[in-house]
C-alpha cells in the first residue's frame, strides 16, 4: 500500500521522511492539477468539480499521515530496523486509518444518488468501519505482534493487510444488509453477528488467549481468518431474508 500511494519512500539503509515543505507542494499540485481541469470543463459539465471533491476526501487522510510522519515515527516507531523490511507493520495500520476518509467520498457518492441522508451516513459510517477498526488499532497491528522471547519471529505477527480484506467482506456485507431488512429478528441477527466478527478480526490479541492455537503464525493466522468468514457467512445466509445483490441488481 506504501508502495502504491508512494507516500512513504522507504530506504533500508536510513530512516526517510520526505520534507513537510516537499509533501505541502506535491499535494498542492495535485489537487492544483485537478481543480484546474474541474473549472476548464465547467462549461460543459460538473462531474469535474465532483471528481475534485472525491479525490480530496479520498487522499487527504493519506497526505496528513505523510504530513506528520516524523512525528508518528517518533512517539509510535514506524520504522524497525530489527527486521529486514526497515519498516514496522504500523505503517500499514496508519495508512489505513489515513485512507478511512475515503468514507466522505461515500457519502457524497450516496447523496448525489438521490440516497436519503440518514441512509447516506450509514453507508459512509460502514465504509469507514473496516479502516477504522484496523488503523485505530495499531498497537496491536504492529511489530510486536512479531516478537517472542524478545526477538522477531518472520513467521509470525498479525499483518494489516490481511486482516482488513477480511473485515471489509464482513463489514460490507454484514451491516449495509441490515440497511435493507425488513425482519427485526434478522437485522437484529445480523447485528450481533456481524459485530461479533468484527471483534474478533479487530481483537486478535486479545482472542488469542482463549484459543487452542497461535494465532499470530502464519497457519494459525490463516486459520483464525477463516473461521471468522466461514461462521460469517453462514450466520449472514441464515439472518438474509433477500440477498444484497439482488436488492442492488446485480442478480435476478
Amino acid at each position: 500500500m506504501t508502495n502504491l500511494f508512494s507516500l512513504f519512500k522507504l530506504d533500508p539503509n536510513r530512516k526517510y521522511f520526505p520534507k513537510k515543505e516537499d509533501i505541502k507542494k506535491r499535494a498542492i499540485k495535485s489537487y492544483g492539477i485537478i481543480l484546474f481541469l474541474a473549472i476548464a470543463t465547467s462549461s460543459i459539465t460538473w462531474l469535474g468539480f465532483f471528481c475534485f471533491l472525491f479525490f480530496v476526501f479520498g487522499t487527504c487522510g493519506v497526505w496528513i499521515v505523510e504530513y506528520y510522519g516524523d512525528e508518528l515515527d517518533e512517539k509510535y516507531g514506524l520504522y524497525n530496523f530489527a527486521n529486514f523490511r526497515g519498516f514496522s507493520l504500523q505503517i500499514f495500520s496508519f495508512m489505513l486509518l489515513g485512507a478511512s476518509t475515503t468514507s466522505l467520498s461515500v457519502l457524497m457518492i450516496c447523496l448525489c444518488a438521490g440516497v436519503n441522508i440518514i441512509k447516506s451516513i450509514l453507508l459512509a459510517i460502514i465504509f469507514a468501519l473496516p479502516f477504522l477498526g484496523i488503523g485505530l488499532k495499531f498497537k496491536t497491528f504492529n511489530d510486536s505482534s512479531l516478537e517472542e522471547n524478545g526477538e522477531i519471529v518472520y513467521e509470525a505477527g498479525y499483518e494489516p493487510n490481511y486482516y482488513w480484506p477480511v473485515l471489509t467482506i464482513c463489514c460490507y456485507l454484514g451491516y449495509t444488509q441490515c440497511l435493507y431488512e425488513t425482519s427485526i429478528i434478522n437485522m437484529a441477527g445480523l447485528l450481533i453477528s456481524t459485530t461479533a466478527c468484527f471483534i474478533w478480526l479487530t481483537f486478535p490479541d486479545k482472542i488469542n488467549k482463549c484459543l487452542p492455537f497461535e494465532n499470530r503464525s502464519k497457519k494459525g493466522e490463516a486459520i483464525y481468518l477463516a473461521i471468522a468468514l466461514i461462521i460469517f457467512f453462514i450466520l449472514l445466509y441464515q439472518f438474509t431474508t433477500i440477498p444484497f445483490t439482488e436488492l442492488t441488481g446485480i442478480t435476478n
